[in-house]
């Protein structure tokens, strides 16, 4: 059996039910395997709206990929009972919650040589976890059965470190990441060699010197960090779901241009990136749990890890947008709890499975790689 590794704070992870600020039993797909819904078969329990028998199987939406649980007109499962808490638990128990529910927010991915257990930033919990301390994988010395598999691995801890490394800006980082990614996928042999050098200081150096010599439009930045929320959010805002959360930013960011002229709209970044900064640690941690948890996947190439840092840099620029948009909004206050609470819906808005961001790329982007321009001027050369 493969050595299991697990994220520091797995274990820690608790449920708080009712106290929660944003269920997972809402305004998303919840999914029901085969082994549940045949389980589900003749079971009832009891409607407290219409105060009638509500059938389980009688609540299902039969898609290509499955079935998943149908949303009241509220949005919100109809397993979920008036003080947040499920109904199937409380008449029949956790063995009737299906693998999704009794899994969530915990993500296990099986490698040839290891199992990685992981929690998704989807629960605001898990942010409040990573709030607390940065995320790492706790493992005993791995014995590689895959040249290919050990040199992704080492990949993936280049990007780490670099993640880690405070003496640059968080933009920085991931400047410093995506141009090491790029020339990664120039090699012809990849080797855990390689990997080391590209990642190394005496490479890192010369590029930072370079990355800070550089000219960026900040202006340039905002607006197509706004367009790729707006992009984003589209078909959630078309289904009315996150409406709460959505909605109020997005007519602003839809308005931005015609209510802030250049130098307002340099001025307000400029003081929300200090006020933001108060939560660079939390920003910090975010990334790197989404490196650890996202960019590398059982059966992974290199360029799907560069795809999929390439999506963590459209989230975090999204996120970013928000966080202004709503700190736009509240005229200058943006508490902790608002920003946990963006960074579960943001997760769960971008939360696309490896196909689907593939596609979403294409659909946007002339090619599936960005050139480094692209990238600069998504993230820009703010600090956060």
């Amino acid at each position: 059996m493969n050595p299991s590794v697990k994220i520091n704070y797995y274990d820690t992870f608790k449920c708080t039910a009712d106290k929660c600020s944003l269920t997972c039993c809402q305004e998303w797909r919840i999914a029901v395997d085969e082994d549940t819904e045949k389980k589900w078969v003749g079971h009832q329990i009891k409607d407290d709206a219409t105060n009638k028998a509500l059938s389980l199987c009688g609540c299902l939406k039969k898609e290509d990929t499955g079935s998943i649980i149908e949303l009241n007109e509220e949005k919100k499962c109809p397993f979920l009972n008036q003080d947040k808490l499920c109904k199937l638990v409380i008449g029949l128990g956790e063995d009737f919650l299906s693998k999704t529910c009794q899994t969530f927010p915990r993500q296990v991915k099986d490698f040839k040589d290891r199992q990685e257990c992981s929690l998704t930033l989807c629960c605001p919990v898990v942010v409040d976890l990573i709030s607390e301390q940065e995320p790492e994988m706790l493992q005993e010395t791995l014995v590689w059965s895959s040249q290919e598999e050990a040199v992704l691995y080492e990949v993936r801890e280049m990007m780490l470190r670099i993640m880690k490394n405070d003496a640059y800006t968080l933009t920085e980082r991931m400047l410093m990441i995506f141009y090491s990614l790029l020339e990664l996928l120039e090699v012809e042999r990849l080797t855990i060699e390689k990997v080391k050098a590209v990642g190394s200081e005496k490479q890192l150096k010369p590029l930072i010197k370079a990355i800070r010599q550089m000219d960026f439009s900040i202006i340039d930045s905002i607006l197509e960090s706004n367009e790729l929320f707006l992009d984003v959010v589209e078909n959630y805002r078309k289904q009315g779901l996150y409406i709460e959360y959505l909605e109020p930013i997005a007519q602003i960011a839809e308005g931005i241009e015609e209510h802030y002229e250049d130098k307002q709209l340099l001025e307000k970044q400029a003081e929300f990136i200090k006020n933001l900064e108060a939560h660079e640690k939390l920003l910090k941690h975010y990334l790197i749990a989404e490196i650890l948890g996202s960019s590398l996947l059982p059966e992974s190439s290199l360029e799907d890890m560069v795809v999929a840092f390439e999506w963590l840099v459209l989230e975090y620029s999204v996120i970013r947008q928000v966080l202004f948009l709503k700190w736009l909004e509240l005229e200058g206050s943006l508490p902790y709890e608002v920003i946990r609470d963006y960074l579960s819906v943001l997760s769960r808005v971008t939360g696309y499975d490896a196909d689907d961001v593939y596609e979403f790329l294409e659909m946007s982007f002339e090619d599936i790689i960005w050139d480094w321009g692209y990238m600069a001027m998504v993230l820009g050369n703010l600090k956060i």
